[in-house]
């Protein structure tokens, strides 16, 4: 099965993911997702524009209003950010207004609300009508609510509790929303917790695999199970992913986010088998060209991210019909950092412009077919008339530049990739000898042949023309 418009295909995805982030979120914990042996990082980052930014405990979601929200802590006047769906740049600045931590949506109050520093308690963050975090709020309970006084809380919005992670007992530490009380505390087992994350804590409402810590070291996220507290499986990060032993890491709107305080980003990342299918296409193609290397057509291409890709067929075509495979190059398999690829003609396909397009194939036979680029003759003749530009752009104008000026009573004829002739006037010279210009708007894409024809109608040249 081939996926052809990537571009549309993201666009989509990103629609449906925010119309559908509270549907996910309130059916979460009936959801029977698995965690993927390997997270997938998505193309999903938030940037800070604040150049003060550097310890970041969390990041939150709201469904509702379509808006993330993240804040620098350690202080009142701390930023605070707010960015779209979509959009890597946030949309509003503010601070933090309290020394805050954790941060979760409560659907039952439709509000974002936080855990904060030391005995400051739980918060509300409060937006405003253009849906931005302003950093006023209104305390929900004052006290040391959590673990410890660094302790970043996650919110489990089914039983309406907060819990936080006791690095000491290797525990959860569960509190009641509704009045700030200690309810449990779950002992976890099954693993080591030698290198985990000592303050952060996330919950995912994926039954089985509700809790998860980070072991920052061996970069790993680790799931729980809530009734038990037994480990229950674990999604390896990428060896590029940035870690940290305290803070830097939460979960939101079905993702893993880790920031790294060097860019200032807040990176997503997919640890589930059921989504990261949907979330991310298998290669991530960055560059596509062809060009002429003494004189031999040349194919190169790059990708930012690869998954259990297998090998990409080269096909040529005259026409963007009708396709011929014409070489095979092996890809990298699984990769998250950018990969060059080259592959070059046996030999020079004689006369007629041609197009090059990449035909991907995963490791479980399913394909995915890249748009077209197309490439000139690498050897023209002296007979050869040039373009400029080829291919033509959407507005059909072009130059046409003429190996010798034209003779009096010279025309110009022009060919549609049909072999019909749809052109013929005159040529007037108006940008100096040898250069006319050539109109094409209104004609469809394709391969269009122009001839130069003498007062007797010899041929005097003749050129291949590209038009998208």
């Amino acid at each position: 099965m081939e996926r052809k418009d990537r571009d549309t295909v993201d666009r989509i995805r990103l629609v449906a993911m925010a119309a559908l982030s509270f549907t996910l979120l309130s059916v979460a914990v009936r959801a029977q997702f698995t965690p993927a042996a390997n997270a997938i990082k998505l193309p999903d980052s938030l940037i800070f524009t604040t150049t003060t930014a550097n310890n970041h405990a969390t990041l939150v979601w709201h469904p509702v209003k379509a808006r993330y929200y993240s804040l620098r802590i350690g202080n009142s006047t701390f930023p605070l950010e707010t960015w779209v769906a979509g959009s890597s740049t946030s949309v509003c600045t503010a601070t933090a207004g309290i020394d805050s931590r954790g941060l979760w949506y409560n659907p039952a109050t439709n509000a974002i609300e936080r855990n904060c520093f030391g005995t400051l308690g739980w918060a509300t963050l409060d937006i405003d009508a253009a849906a931005c975090a302003t950093g006023a709020f209104t305390t929900i309970f004052p006290g040391q609510l959590q673990a410890t006084i660094q302790s970043v809380a996650a919110f489990d919005p089914v039983l309406s509790q907060v819990l936080s992670y006791v690095a000491a007992t290797t525990s959860v530490q569960f509190r009641s929303r509704a009045t700030g009380a200690v309810v449990q505390t779950l002992p976890l087992t099954g693993t080591s917790f030698a290198t985990v994350n000592t303050e952060s804590i996330i919950w995912t409402g994926q039954a089985g695999y509700e809790i998860g810590l980070l072991d920052w070291s061996n970069k790993r996220v680790l799931l729980f199970n809530r009734a038990t507290g037994a480990y229950s499986g674990m999604s390896q990060l990428p060896a590029t992913a940035a870690t940290h032993s305290q803070f830097r890491f939460c979960y939101t709107n079905n993702r893993v986010w880790l920031f790294t305080a060097t860019t200032r980003k807040w990176n997503a990342y997919c640890i589930w088998n059921q989504l990261c299918t949907m979330e991310l296409l298998p290669v991530e193609l960055i560059h596509l060209q062809a060009s002429c290397r003494h004189g031999v057509p040349v194919v190169e291409w790059a990708t930012a991210s690869e998954r259990n890709s297998s090998h990409f067929f080269i096909e040529r075509s005259t026409d963007l019909d009708e396709w011929t495979v014409v070489g095979r190059v092996e890809a990298a398999g699984n990769s998250q950092q950018t990969v060059h690829y080259a592959w070059s003609e046996p030999h020079e396909q004689a006369g007629d412009a041609v197009y090059y397009r990449l035909h991907q194939v995963d490791l479980d036979g399913r394909s995915e077919v890249f748009p077209a680029v197309p490439l000139l003759p690498c050897e023209q003749g002296p007979g050869t008339i040039r373009f400029l530009p080829n291919p033509v752009g959407e507005d059909g104008a072009c130059e046409l530049l003429l190996p010798i000026p034209p003779s009096a009573g010279a025309s110009v004829q022009v060919f549609d990739p049909s072999g019909r002739l749809i052109q013929r006037s005159p040529l007037s010279p108006d940008g100096g000898p040898g250069r006319i210009r050539l109109d094409l708007k209104g004609t469809e894409p394709g391969v269009y042949l122009v001839a130069v024809l003498d007062a007797a109608g010899g041929q005097q040249a003749t050129g291949r023309l590209i038009r998208h």
